[in-house]
C-alpha cells in the first residue's frame, strides 16, 4: 500500500484521521457501490485528503515556474554589451546556468610588462622588468618571466624580476633585447613582452676656439685640422646643447631641428653616427634658408662614450664662423 501521510484536524471531538495515498487504485478500492454498505467514512476523508495535497502540490510547481527569480550581484564578464554565448549553441540545464553562460563567459587571464625604454650602448646590462598577472574566470596556475616560474597565488598578482640585456661590441644604429612572460589558468596561456632598445647618442651645442684663434673655416678651411684636436670625446660628450637642452639624444637619426640655438660668440658644434642616413652629406637650413658654412672636423672617428664604448664611429661637423645670436637650424 502507498500510504504517503496520515492528517487529523487538531482539538476535533470526534475523530478526523485522514490517509494520504500516492495511487488512484487505493482510493477507488475504498469506495466501492456499497450495496453492503461497506463504504467508511474514513475512505472519503481518505479522498478528500489526497485529492487535497495533489491540488497544493500543483499550485505550489506553479508558483514556483511563474517566480524564477535569477539574482548575481558579481558584475558580468562579458566583454560587451550583448550575450556572450556563440549562434548555434544548444542549451540544457538550470536557468541559472544557461545565463551564467551569457553574462558570464569564459575570458583568459592576463599578462603585461612595464616598458623598458632606451639606453646607450655601454651602459648597465642590468634591467628590472615589472610584471603583472590578471585573474578573470579561472585560477591562475603558472606565471614564468624571462624563463623563470614564479609562484602563482592563484589570484591578480604583481612582481620584478632582474634580468640582463646584451649587445653588440660593434653595433648597428640600435639593437633590440626581448623579455618575454607567459601566465596560464590551466585552459588557456596568454603571454606578453616588453623591449629594451639600445642606441647611440647624438650631440650638439657650442665650442670655443678662442685658443686658436676663432679660425674662419670657409676663408681657411685647412684650419679644420687643428679644429679637430680641440673636438675631443670629453669635449663631445658634454656638450649642454646652447640653449637647446640636453645636448644630447639617444636615436638613430641625425635630423633635428634645434629653435633659438645659440652660440653666445662661439662655435656651434654636431656630431653624430658615420652609420646614419646621410652622415657624410647633411643639409644644414638656418632661418629656413639652406647653408653650406659647416664644415666636418673629424670623419669616421673612433670615439668613446660615457661608459667608454667605443664600438661606434663619428662625424663631428662645427660652424665655419662664431655665432653670436640664436638661430632656427633644420639639419637633414
Amino acid at each position: 500500500m502507498s500510504l504517503i501521510g496520515t492528517y487529523s484536524v487538531p482539538g476535533s471531538s470526534q475523530s478526523t484521521i485522514s490517509r494520504y495515498y500516492s495511487t488512484l487504485d487505493e482510493l477507488l478500492l475504498g469506495v466501492p457501490d456499497n450495496t453492503n454498505n461497506q463504504i467508511q467514512a474514513i475512505n472519503i476523508r481518505d479522498a478528500v485528503y489526497t485529492l487535497y495535497e495533489f491540488i497544493q502540490g500543483i499550485s505550489a510547481s506553479a508558483s514556483m515556474t511563474a517566480s524564477v527569480l535569477y539574482d548575481r550581484n558579481i558584475p558580468s564578464t562579458y566583454l560587451s554589451n550583448v550575450g556572450g554565448v556563440n549562434s548555434g549553441s544548444t542549451f540544457s540545464g538550470p536557468i541559472q546556468d544557461t545565463l551564467d553562460r551569457i553574462f558570464y563567459p569564459y575570458n583568459s587571464p592576463q599578462a603585461s610588462m612595464s616598458s623598458l625604454g632606451t639606453r646607450e650602448f655601454g651602459g648597465p646590462l642590468s634591467v628590472t622588468i615589472n610584471w603583472s598577472a590578471v585573474k578573470t574566470n579561472n585560477l591562475i596556475a603558472t606565471i614564468v618571466v624571462d624563463g623563470s616560474p614564479q609562484v602563482p597565488t592563484g589570484n591578480s598578482q604583481t612582481g620584478t624580476k632582474i634580468s640582463l640585456g646584451t649587445h653588440s661590441v660593434s653595433p648597428t644604429l640600435s639593437q633590440t633585447n626581448t623579455f618575454s612572460m607567459t601566465v596560464g589558468d590551466g585552459t588557456t596561456t596568454v603571454s606578453a613582452s616588453t623591449n629594451l632598445v639600445w642606441m647611440n647618442n647624438i650631440f650638439w651645442g657650442s665650442i670655443n676656439l678662442s685658443s686658436i684663434g676663432n679660425p674662419n673655416l670657409t676663408l681657411n678651411p685647412g684650419s679644420a685640422s687643428l679644429v679637430s684636436t680641440l673636438c675631443t670625446d670629453p669635449v663631445i660628450r658634454n656638450l649642454t646643447g646652447a640653449s637647446v637642452t640636453p645636448g644630447y639624444q639617444l636615436t638613430t637619426s641625425k635630423n633635428r631641428t634645434y629653435t633659438n640655438i645659440d652660440g653666445s660668440g662661439d662655435y656651434l658644434v654636431f656630431a653624430w653616427p658615420s652609420g646614419v642616413s646621410g652622415s657624410l652629406s647633411p643639409i644644414f637650413t638656418v632661418n629656413g634658408l639652406q647653408n653650406t658654412a659647416f664644415t666636418r672636423v673629424r670623419t669616421n672617428s673612433p670615439f668613446n662614450n660615457q661608459y667608454n664604448f667605443s664600438g661606434t664611429r663619428y662625424e663631428v661637423w662645427i660652424s665655419n664662423t662664431p655665432q653670436n645670436s640664436p638661430l632656427n637650424i633644420i639639419i637633414s
